[in-house]
């Protein structure tokens, strides 16, 4: 390549893109992951669902979410080769379709069994539209501020969330049954997707003669090919074991967020605080969601500059957050601090561990390396909640944060030990 070079530039093409992975994030991805628990005791009790003293039975319908993470945990290495090698305009434009039908179907269904139907459906398009694609192709088209934008991206998952949200609220106290809600959802997710992923996507700049921006372009229009380990390299080297570890266990801690609700009321029935625990349970979720969304575009931008120092500020936050749920019980403030700072570790999951790949593992097969990566963090998706929520039961949720900041070490170590080798890595990266 020649010495004199230049910067690729933004393009109305590479804006469509960004704008592609913001709407399917903040369609198809926000009602599929940020909503299913509003219908949880809707569908159930309106399907009869109860328990032999008549307590509400929500369990039947919640295992659908386990079945679609289990999908996504099968389908990861399959769907990673196809990012590779096909048209991921066919690839997002069939993953969006399957959200969609996925939802009307529930508007059909009569039997609480119909709905695991639904699970693979959406895990089968939610593992290339939220945890492959959009990484792979904003790789492919930045080679600056990728980080940033992905985080952008992510950040509509909580943004959805909180407005599809209101939106079931509204409609369900409207007296609107559950199966047109779902209908309306379907709707929703096709509208949201298909414009975009049939019109704006392509798989590559290249394909319509554009160069990723940022890219060191030569006098002579040649630009430097994606550089990086292939996917069998990586698989034996000890340290995208480490990765494996490092991602998987990062997922699983963000679940903990989800206990939140279940902690507040044993604080509740043990009479040792004097506010409203189901008000203050209810106001630190929505501090979560709020700060995750946030923090997934401060982490995108500053983990492009220095991924390492990134990490270890979430790896802070992380234990911050548990530690001041767990001991600053007597305070709301300290709650909602505790709730706040933990968000900021939240955004790891879908911004950080896609730039930790990409930085050490390079862009010349990522998609195959990245899906096989998500096997864990999906497993740990489709068991963390059953795990948080036994520890909790049954030995207190003092188990649950000594187990958590234990992993938080756990997940700083793999991070430190898998940068430490970065350089080592990066030596055997090939076009």
């Amino acid at each position: 390549m020649s010495n004199a070079t230049t910067k690729a530039k933004m393009s109305p093409r590479h804006v469509m893109l960004i704008v592609t992975g913001i709407m399917l994030t903040f369609g198809c991805s926000a009602l599929t992951f940020s909503t299913w628990t509003n219908f949880q005791p809707v569908v159930s009790e309106a399907l009869g669902q109860y328990t032999a003293d008549g307590a509400l039975n929500t369990a039947p319908f919640a295992l659908y979410i386990t079945v679609l993470y289990l999908t996504m945990t099968i389908t990861s290495p399959l769907a990673g080769k196809l990012i590779q090698k096909m048209d991921i305009r066919i690839i997002l434009t069939v993953s969006a379709a399957l959200v969609g039908i996925g939802f009307i179907l529930m508007s059909m269904y009569t039997e609480i069994w119909q709905f695991y139907i639904s699970g693979v459906l959406l895990g089968l398009g939610e593992i290339s539209i939220l945890w492959l694609a959009i990484p792979t192709l904003l790789n492919r088209w930045f080679r600056k501020n990728a980080g940033f934008f992905i985080g952008i991206c992510m950040a509509m998952t909580g943004v959805g969330g909180a407005i599809w949200n209101s939106l079931f609220t509204a409609l369900n106290a409207s007296g609107m049954p559950y199966q047109t809600i779902y209908l309306i959802w379907g709707v929703i997710a096709l509208a949201t997707s298909l414009p975009f992923t049939l019109f704006c996507v392509r798989s590559t700049p290249e394909e319509v003669g554009l160069t990723p921006y940022g890219a060191e372009v030569a006098a002579d229009g040649t630009v430097e090919k994606p550089r990086g380990l292939s996917a069998s390299k990586a698989m034996r080297s000890p340290v995208f074991y480490i990765v494996f570890i490092y991602a998987g266990f990062i997922n699983l801690l963000t679940i903990i967020a989800n206990q939140v609700p279940s902690y507040m009321r044993t604080l509740g029935a043990a009479g040792n605080v004097a506010y409203d625990v189901a008000v203050v349970g209810g106001v630190m979720s929505v501090a979560v969601m709020i700060a995750q969304a946030i923090s997934k575009v401060a982490m995108g931008g500053f983990a492009d500059k220095n991924a390492r120092t990134t990490m270890i500020v979430a790896f802070v936050a992380g234990v911050a957050g548990i530690l001041l749920v767990w001991l600053g019980v007597q305070s709301e403030i300290m709650l909602y601090a505790g709730a706040c700072i933990y968000g900021f570790f939240f955004a790891s999951a879908v911004v950080l561990c896609p730039i930790v790949v990409r930085q050490i593992f390079g862009t010349r097969e990522y998609s195959e390396i990245y899906s096989r990566i998500q096997v864990f963090v999906n497993l740990a998706g489709a068991f963390g909640a059953t795990i948080w929520a036994l520890l909790g039961s049954n030995f207190g949720y003092t188990s649950v944060f000594i187990v958590g900041l234990v992993l938080q070490i756990v997940v700083v170590a793999c991070g430190i030990v898998a940068f430490g080798r970065q350089k080592s890595i990066q030596a055997e990266w090939t076009e």
